[in-house]
């Protein structure tokens, strides 16, 4: 009897030994899928914002620099997602369409641009901050060094200013074309002004300045070659002055942007 009781216990702790170690893996396994789902999660949603972050910027893109940063962190990103994936073919996909598309055309810088409607200069300064905000995230995480980060940032905050001077641009240009020289100067004394004060150093801020400076030396030449063929100079060149100080340069420029 005392032999029987024995093996009965026995047998009782072996199920539950057995019972523990089977629940302990289960739990183990259950807690492995919840964190590889978890990651697998993490994973996708930094990949569709980095993506939604480079198409932001696709429509203003004139230099590679930013999205070549944002390329590689979203093909890299994507390569850890295949780890975690039940579709590993899907994100092959995505990578090779991230390859073939980094190597599309860029937008090509032009100081004739087309005009933006306020909708869209918001539009595109919210995404600039987010980029801008996701490369000082990438910084902190060491992916990009002090210096590229700052060349980085420079670019936004040369996109940054380009939307800001984009109206005036337009609407500077237009006077040029259609004759309207005196506000034209006072357009393009306003943007240099704004190109000048600036520190970023960057190759379409200096190709702009050259563009306004020869806008206003093309405005300025006419009146100063009939000064130099007048037989009264001294006439022509208070008449010039007196002209052009007649109006502000601020009330010249709100009559032509607000007619009525």
């Amino acid at each position: 009897m005392p032999l029987l009781q024995f093996i009965t216990i026995a047998i009782l702790f072996v199920i539950v030994v057995i019972s523990v170690i089977v629940g302990t893996r289960a739990h183990q396994k259950e807690r492995e899928v919840t964190e590889r789902r978890f990651k697998q999660l993490q994973l996708m949603n930094r990949a569709d914002r980095v993506q939604h972050h480079i198409a932001g910027l696709k429509n203003l893109n004139t230099d590679a620099i930013v999205t070549d940063v944002l390329y590689d962190f979203y093909i890299d990103t994507l390569r850890d997602l295949m780890n975690y994936s039940d579709q590993p073919d899907e994100i092959e996909l995505r990578i090779s369409k991230a390859e073939e598309e980094r190597n599309d055309d860029l937008v090509e810088f032009t100081t004739t641009p087309h005009s933006y409607s306020f909708q869209e200069k918001s539009k595109y300064k919210e995404r600039l901050t987010k980029a801008a905000k996701l490369l000082l995230y990438m910084r902190r995480k060491g992916r990009i060094s002090h210096s590229h980060y700052k060349a980085c940032y420079d670019y936004i905050r040369w996109l940054n200013l380009w939307l800001q001077l984009n109206r005036q641009l337009v609407q500077a240009n237009n006077n040029f074309t259609s004759g309207d020289m005196r506000v034209a100067q006072s357009l393009y004394s306003v943007i240099m002004s704004h190109l000048k004060a600036t520190s970023i150093d960057r190759p379409e801020r200096h190709e702009a300045i050259r563009y306004v400076d020869s806008q206003i030396k093309s405005i300025l030449k006419p009146p100063i070659v009939a000064i130099q063929e007048s037989d009264n100079p001294d006439d022509m060149v208070a008449d010039l002055v007196l002209d052009f100080d007649e109006t502000p340069d601020e009330q010249l420029i709100d009559e032509k942007n607000n007619p009525n």
